[in-house]
């Protein structure tokens, strides 16, 4: 189904993708965030026959990413009459802990490529920080992997759906002050990341203007929008999670996008 908004246009569940049509289960990922608030929104818009198992994973380090995920999947419940959400796993990871972190240093000592694919932020003075800070930028897409495979076998599901978008464009990040922030591999200059026929990724071609244009033209600004939380700064910097960052790649994206935090 083509579905455009904000100027762009995604094929959602195309033939190429799914030459079956649509799936009858799938396991969707909703971190809290606008982009998978946005996907969970359209598919219980335009795909109510499919059963959606929803994945949550909760970081440590900021939790209540997983509490605005836990709004925004009972948002939908409430204003689909038919969403067919059938399940919500809220799982906790730790991107921080040392083992997983000395074992991401050995991925990376196997393939230096990533060290270009992943945002290195320099700590001056401290460049364990900068190491330990870039192997955490790893860690949370193992850690998610490990945990919605679970997740798919539990719930006899072969296909997996997350709200990967691309970068702004890489002027307007160096514009606004954050192109060090971003993950390289997912710039516009770069060719666009597919991961295999588990994973399926709609808007891995289209920035963060589709999502708004989804929230604007479908008059979901007010309470669902708020329900949402993009922000990953540590509870020094966000006032004990009361406030954005202002900082993180995800508080600059959302503002280039929205114009707010």
């Amino acid at each position: 189904m083509k579905l455009t908004y904000g100027n762009q246009t995604i094929d959602l569940f195309s033939t190429e993708d799914f030459p079956d049509g649509p799936p009858e289960r799938i396991v969707v990922n909703v971190s809290g965030g606008l982009d998978s608030a946005s996907i969970l929104y359209l598919l219980c818009k335009h795909f109510p026959e499919t059963k959606k198992f929803i994945y949550t994973g909760k970081d440590v380090v900021t939790p209540f990413d997983s509490e605005a995920a836990i709004d925004v999947v009972a948002w939908c419940k409430h204003n689909f009459k038919n969403h067919n959400i059938v399940s919500h796993d809220v799982i906790v990871y730790d991107d921080r802990d040392p083992e997983v972190l000395k074992q991401m240093h050995e991925e990376v000592k196997q393939d230096p490529s990533l060290y270009d694919k992943y945002a290195w932020i320099d700590f001056p003075g401290n460049p364990e920080k900068s190491l330990e800070h870039f192997l955490g930028k790893l860690a949370k897409p193992h850690l998610t992997y490990i945990d919605v495979c679970r997740v798919m076998e539990e719930n006899n599901c072969n296909r997996y759906i997350a709200a990967m978008t691309r970068n702004p464009p890489n002027e307007d990040m160096k514009k606004n002050g954050f192109f060090h922030l971003a993950e390289a591999k997912r710039n516009q200059d770069r060719e666009v990341l597919i991961l295999g026929t588990k994973f399926y990724h709609p808007l891995a071609r289209v920035d963060k203007l589709f999502v708004k244009g989804v929230f604007e033209e479908e008059n979901l600004m007010d309470e669902y929008f708020k329900l949402t939380g993009s922000c990953t700064g540590t509870a020094n910097e966000t006032n004990f999670f009361l406030e954005p960052c202002k900082e993180c790649f995800w508080c600059h994206e959302k503002y280039w996008a929205f114009g707010k935090y």
